[in-house]
């Protein structure tokens, strides 16, 4: 964990365009509220579609957790809302917290694989190389 403990994690959120995936990078760390976790996730959806954006790269790698109502909402409103507006390929960088490897889990296989491919990664740049080689 890089020498910080659970506790002393900075809750941090950014979202960009990366033109050389071309694609979407959003990075997750820490702990955010589900207002919080929701909010993001909307600002998320609004470069997706103002990019015309296919591939997403999830740096979720240091976020604690997913709650099992975001879960749902995710599976329910968002992510059909990011495939309607043209989500094809989401590239994973898996988190170090087991319950949120699991609630990640849950959320993918729920998913419409003919819609979206999911792979998952160790690290960005794995995750970057795979999104340029697709779609």
């Amino acid at each position: 964990m890089d020498g910080e403990s659970l506790f002393h994690i900075a809750s941090e959120f950014s979202v960009s365009y990366a033109p050389e995936l071309p694609g979407i990078v959003m990075t997750w760390r820490g702990y955010h509220t589900s207002a919080s976790f929701r909010a993001q996730n909307e600002s998320v959806l609004t470069t997706l579609a103002a990019h015309r954006a296919t591939k997403i790269l999830c740096d979720i790698g240091h976020f604690l957790l997913i709650g099992s109502e975001d879960q749902a909402w995710l599976n329910g409103n968002w992510l059909p809302r990011a495939m309607d507006a043209g989500l094809r390929h989401a590239a994973i960088v898996t988190p170090l917290y087991f319950f949120n490897r699991v609630a990640v889990s849950e959320v993918v296989q729920r998913l419409d694989s003919s819609r979206l491919s999911v792979e998952y990664f160790e690290s960005p740049a794995a995750a970057g190389d795979w999104l340029r080689g697709v779609g």
